[in-house]
């Protein structure tokens, strides 16, 4: 296992960081396919939120490393 820091983490072969986009893997559950914008980095994973069109806020999931992939995306806008 790889230390990880608060800057990010390598998961995939990449390294991760808050505000980036993960893909979610498209066979899990109801948020398959989904893109989640990171908020915090885990030893397992991540956990990230998906912004849903006209639903008020937002809507938390965590992923372990194989449930996601990295799109190499950034989230300009962040919720707060």
């Amino acid at each position: 296992m790889q230390p990880l820091f608060a800057q990010g983490a390598e998961m995939n072969n990449q390294a991760i960081k808050e505000g980036d986009i993960v893909q979610v893997n498209p066979e899990k559950e109801m948020f398959g396919g989904c893109m989640v914008v990171v908020t915090e980095i885990k030893a397992w994973g991540v956990q990230g939120y998906v912004q849903s069109a006209g639903v008020p806020g937002q809507q938390y999931i965590r992923l372990k490393a194989q449930d996601f992939e990295p799109t190499g995306g950034k989230a300009v806008w962040v919720a707060a």
